[in-house]
């Protein structure tokens, strides 16, 4: 096994939106930075539907210019529907409360991670693709990790390490390890890309459907002329209990709901179908020594508001913050430095968090779905939509009053309640 002498300021495990944009960021500031990433890029991944929000964070890595001319689909808002019903509400990011959220991308997420990765190495990171970490030890003040490339392994040294390997686990680590419980039911994700889904035309053309379920949802994402990402999610249960292969209960869904037979009406697969579980948990440290998480690898929610990728963004950000600053000084993370990036990491999560609970709620999504919601709590909540989880007091009153009014919908209706019984089969 070759030893690498001469060691990185930071090794990057990762190479998604989370790894990449530390890797800008500890460029941007002259650390030493190798990226592992464990596939070849451009490589299919999910997750296409970028916030609002995170676009100053791509301004502040270079890429925004590279994103905008790149040509994806521009993203206005989001239409949210009922499966088995007329109801349907209408996101324009235009209305929100928060100036300079009006509009995102829809991305091929292959091009879109391929970008940012190659932004990075352009500004001098060392990129490792197809290697895996298949160890990591601390040794004083260092890390030794063993990649493995083609078969053969190597070992390199850093001062530093960012984890950004999202839901994967290549590589054991105690933070990795101390789980928080589940707060939603378990769930798993059905997907592919289709050809042929008709889209409406005009700036509305580039949104993101959601059809709701009465025990999950699927997602409609535009990501170029021709293809659309579509997905299942449902809880682990109902699939079991369905005894079918993904392919099929997906098929037997659209088949016993109204509106996806209409909004897929002569839409074709164009790949093997994919599954995705464990769809939310929280991690109850997320740095600890020289060690820090980012990303997925420190939390994942479940993507009904596409917030994943801009929380990868955010939490990036302050990794690579606290790396830098740390390595200025050669030291391991303080204590508090460390409660500080769970803090960061959490903010966000939680208000998001909510707007999950409320989504799945029968009654609170009553209260979401009403077409003109009382005391003029719409503008603040297409805000938060659009990814802007800092909450000033204009965005945190109508937010607590938005829950409040969900809570109390259940024992005292305030809005008409839909029904989410299931259409009986065509």
């Amino acid at each position: 096994m070759l030893n690498n002498e001469t060691p990185y300021d930071v090794l990057i495990v990762g190479g998604g939106p989370a790894g990449a944009s530390a890797a800008i960021r500890t460029r941007q500031a002259g650390l030493s930075t190798l990226v592992v990433e464990k596939s070849t890029f451009p490589r299919f991944r999910i997750g296409e539907s970028l916030l609002p929000a995170g676009n100053a964070l791509l301004r502040e890595l270079g890429v925004w210019e590279k994103v905008t001319r790149a040509g994806f689909i521009e993203k206005f808002g989001a239409r949210f529907y009922l499966g088995a019903g007329d109801a349907e509400k209408k996101v324009d990011f235009s209305t929100g409360l928060i100036p300079g959220l009006e509009s995102a991308c829809q991305v091929d997420r292959a091009r879109f991670d391929t970008l940012l990765l190659d932004h990075a190495r352009e500004l001098g990171a060392e990129v490792r693709q197809a290697t895996t970490v298949r160890a990591l030890r601390t040794e004083a003040d260092t890390h030794s990790a063993d990649l493995e490339t083609q078969g053969n392994t190597v070992s390199v040294r850093a001062r530093y390490v960012i984890d950004a390997t999202g839901r994967d686990h290549f590589f054991p680590h105690a933070l990795k390890a101390d789980l928080a419980p589940a707060a939603f039911a378990r769930r798993l994700a059905i997907y592919n890309h289709f050809t042929n889904v008709a889209r409406d035309p005009g700036p509305a053309g580039g949104d993101t459907l959601i059809v709701r379920l009465p025990d999950g949802w699927f997602w409609l994402i535009p990501i170029d002329a021709d293809h659309t990402s579509v997905g299942l999610v449902t809880t682990q249960a109902a699939f079991k209990a369905g005894r079918q292969s993904p392919a099929a209960h997906f098929a037997a869904v659209v088949a016993r709901t109204p509106r996806l037979r209409r909004l897929l009406d002569g839409a074709e697969p164009s790949m093997d179908y994919h599954v995705t579980a464990d769809y939310s948990y929280y991690r109850r440290r997320v740095a600890a020594g020289r060690y820090i998480l980012a990303g997925d690898a420190g939390g994942f929610l479940d993507p009904i508001f596409s917030s994943g990728v801009y929380l990868a963004l955010r939490s990036a950000k302050h990794a690579a913050a606290l790396v830098i600053q740390a390595a200025r000084q050669n030291r391991p993370f303080r204590a508090a430095e460390c409660a500080r990036h769970l803090r960061e990491c959490r903010k966000p999560a939680s208000v998001f968090h909510r707007l999950i609970e409320a989504f799945y709620d029968d009654d609170s999504f009553s209260v979401f779905m009403c077409p003109r919601p009382p005391w003029g709590l719409a503008p603040g909540i297409t805000s938060i939509v659009a990814g802007h989880a800092d909450l000033n007091f204009a965005l945190w009153w109508r937010f607590r009053l938005f829950l409040l009014v969900c809570r109390l919908q259940r024992p005292l209706p305030l809005v008409p309640r839909l029904s989410l019984d299931p259409a009986p089969s065509p």
